[in-house]
């Protein structure tokens, strides 16, 4: 017995003898007639519709003979699948591919075979339209052209199965993704081509006012808040051309005026061609989001009282400052402050009257230094200002003189004239080091110096 070779392509078939999902299935009235109609037109007693399986023939139809499936090592139609034709056997007992088969020496004493492959458009050969009989014969040229009629018949039969089974699945999905598209709580909207909106979900009219009556045929840019100007949407154009897809934080505005935020991701649909069909656009409103992420972002860097930077993102500045003067060769210079005798304020007026003197310390401080420095408090009394980009420390004197003298102006607290006075260190980069610690050390030492040459006044980090 001669076992026969697995076709080339015996993966892809079996792929596709599965895609069509008709193994170990009902029967089916159709096929089940036309294998005995093909048993009828050879007139034998035995015809089946087999599928080659990986290691069996199953039996989707049969008649004359009480069987499911063979191994498929002993099958007729392993051998019939390898061939662009007919496999036609007149007498199996003298053929050396099969005289010695279990089929032919035992039940059911196969003596002629005839096996006309079932072909897919593909031209994979997933089975075989077969006519047995237990007798030697021939088939006349009409039956051989008769039943490779069948076979043509039983796979247009099948691919039109496959094909109401894709179109209801078709079907399906869009049922599921209009569904989808309904009940999303992120706000969807479809344009054509042309950027001309096709339609919006539910969540769309929620997040932005407008109806799809409203916006249907219009352009997304009727959202738009002003914010971004042509660079911004031209960026997001040749991304949607180069890559198919966008996302990114936007700014736009509902129907009645109000302006929002909104996290967008907007995909492009092509067609089988390669041209672009639509848009797909996705958006949430982040606004809420993003107020509290920058309330505790301001919380974590800034001083709740005086909304100055705080000592984190005074080191964060002080840090950027010193790379970039490294790069430029310019001085970075630091003021370090402390009211003198605040102490004294808290102690007879009380702690309110200490915090309305340190929120207004703060604004005579920064109108005393550029838009482009940083003015900061540390803790307590303490502040510090960051003078980017000098030439050299003298200009620093000037601001430090400054300073001083607008905090020594008496303060008006609760109608009572408060008056102090500050002291102040001064160190710059590269002079007083290269670091943020060495630098806001050798300002403090500095500060306390100015503080024991009798307040009110300011000292310059010596490297002496």
């Amino acid at each position: 017995m001669k076992v026969a070779p697995l076709p080339d392509d015996e993966k892809a078939r079996l792929e596709t003898l599965r895609k069509y999902e008709i193994l170990d299935t009902e029967p089916d009235e159709a096929l089940d007639a036309m294998v005995e109609l093909a048993a009828y037109i050879c007139d034998v007693p035995i015809s089946a519709i087999s599928l080659v399986d990986e290691n069996r023939q199953w039996f989707k139809a049969i008649t004359g003979l009480d069987a499911k499936e063979t191994p498929r090592d002993i099958a007729f139609c392993a051998h019939a699948i390898l061939q662009a034709t007919p496999l036609v056997v007149p007498d199996a007992t003298k053929d050396e591919r099969f005289h010695d088969n279990p089929l032919v020496t035992s039940q059911p004493g196969i003596r002629f075979y005839a096996g006309v492959p079932l072909a897919t458009p593909e031209g994979d050969h997933i089975g075989t339209l077969c006519v047995i009989d237990r007798e030697p014969r021939q088939l006349s040229q009409k039956q051989l052209n008769a039943i490779g009629v069948l076979s043509k018949n039983i796979m247009a039969h099948l691919n039109l199965r496959l094909s109401h089974k894709r179109a209801r699945q078709y079907m399906a999905d869009l049922q599921l993704a209009a569904s989808i598209f309904d009940a999303a709580s992120e706000a969807m909207l479809v344009t054509d081509a042309d950027n001309r909106i096709i339609t919006v979900n539910p969540a769309f009219t929620s997040t932005t006012g407008y109806t799809l009556a409203e916006v249907v045929g219009k352009d997304p840019k009727i959202l738009s808040s002003n914010r971004h100007d042509s660079t911004f949407y031209k960026h997001i154009w040749e991304s949607l051309d180069t890559s198919g897809h966008w996302s990114g934080e936007l700014w736009n505005m509902r129907k009645n005026g109000e302006e929002y935020i909104e996290w967008l991701s907007i995909n492009v649909i092509f067609n089988e061609d390669g041209k672009k069909r639509m848009h797909v656009a996705i958006f949430s409103d982040i606004t809420e989001k993003k107020m509290a992420q920058d309330i505790i972002w301001k919380q974590a860097n800034y001083d709740y009282l005086t909304q100055l930077p705080n000592r984190s993102l005074f080191h964060d500045r002080l840090e950027h400052e010193l790379k970039l003067a490294q790069r430029i060769q310019k001085s970075v210079v630091v003021l370090f402050i402390d009211l003198d005798r605040f102490k004294d304020v808290n102690d007879t007026l009380g702690h309110a009257a200490g915090d309305a003197l340190l929120v207004e310390a703060a604004a005579r401080i920064s109108q005393c230094v550029r838009e482009s420095d940083t003015v900061a408090r540390m803790s307590g009394d303490e502040f510090t200002v960051i003078l980017s980009q000098l030439g050299d420390v003298k200009g620093a004197s000037v601001v430090a003189n400054n300073i001083i003298q607008q905090l020594s102006q008496p303060f008006l607290i609760n109608d009572i004239p408060v008056k102090i006075s500050a002291s102040v260190g001064v160190a710059s980069y590269p002079e007083a080091g290269s670091d943020v610690a060495s630098i806001l050390k050798h300002a403090d030492k500095a500060m306390y110096a100015a503080k024991a040459a009798g307040r009110g006044q300011y000292q310059i980090h010596s490297v002496q």
